[in-house]
């Protein structure tokens, strides 16, 4: 049997998402603990609302994450002063150093997989994997609408 192009890249990604599930569960933490301090500490300061955009994990289990890290005094939460509705997170000191020290090994093995592959590729791997993502979830959205649709009627 034959197998599709589509076919190899999904257990491409399978296997490649599964790395990441080890790399969790080797350093003890769930998936929504490594990705909140992954995101925090690229990008400093978030709402709770860009977490889970940026995640697409379930707002439920990002909420989970937050608290724990808040209640060990990793993470710090302060209200937007133009909408208080709107909740940012950032790392403590002490979540800065958590972080660091539980992510480092996570940089290191991203950092030589992508100098083994190289500039060129990683760029080419970053563009591709973009427009698949994106057009994958184009005609997922497209295909629930319908069903949606369907059910109603």
């Amino acid at each position: 049997m034959k197998i599709s192009e589509s076919e190899k890249l999904n257990m491409a990604i399978v296997h490649g998402n599964r790395a990441y599930q080890q790399w969790d569960q080797d350093h003890e933490l769930s998936d929504y603990l490594s990705v909140i301090l992954y995101e925090l500490l690229l990008r400093k300061k978030l709402t709770q609302k860009q977490l889970v955009g940026l995640t697409d994990l379930p707002k439920q289990s990002i909420n989970k994450g937050i608290k724990i890290l808040h209640d060990s005094g990793y993470l710090a939460m302060s209200v937007d002063p133009h909408d208080k509705r709107v909740r940012f997170c950032e790392l403590t000191a002490a979540g800065n150093k958590y972080a660091k020290q539980k992510m480092q090994s996570l940089f290191r093995l991203e950092e030589q997989t992508a100098q083994k592959l190289g500039s060129e590729k990683m760029q080419l791997l970053t563009d591709l994997l973009t427009e698949w993502s994106n057009t994958f979830w184009d005609f997922l959205n497209e295909e629930r609408s319908k069903e949606c649709k369907h059910s109603k009627s």
